[in-house]
């Protein structure tokens, strides 16, 4: 399940996962809510944070993180993914020296480190 949160700046996307994301997720929740912060920005910032309830992603929304990542990955100045999974630490940070903008990688107690990164101005 993806859900919105609360309290980020009008140019963050901010979502937390948790239990099991399905396509319908994403394309509920996340696309929609990308889609309608670029109406107003010309980039925007994603906070991704995965809850411990997170258990997976199903294969049909792996599919559409790739479409998203085809259609949107430019349109983001920063990204923050939070999680105390090993797996998904290590391969985001693996992956953030692919894409085109900065990517913070940090555990759930760094929140506060998460958010004070996400306040710099971006470097790209």
């Amino acid at each position: 399940m993806l859900v919105l949160l609360p309290g980020f700046e009008h140019d963050t996307v901010a979502i937390q996962a948790s239990g099991v994301i399905s396509a319908s997720d994403y394309e509920s929740v996340l696309i929609p809510a990308v889609e309608a912060a670029l109406l107003d920005h010309a980039s925007i910032r994603l906070w991704y944070e995965f809850s411990p309830a997170y258990r997976s992603m199903t294969a049909s929304c792996l599919w559409d993180e790739a479409v998203l990542s085809f259609f949107h990955l430019q349109d983001f100045s920063q990204i923050v993914v939070l999680t105390d999974d090993p797996l998904l630490h290590n391969m985001t940070a693996a992956l953030a020296a692919m894409l085109p903008c900065p990517t913070g990688v940090f555990n759930l107690s760094q929140r506060q480190e998460a958010l004070n990164w996400l306040a710099e101005p971006s470097l790209v």
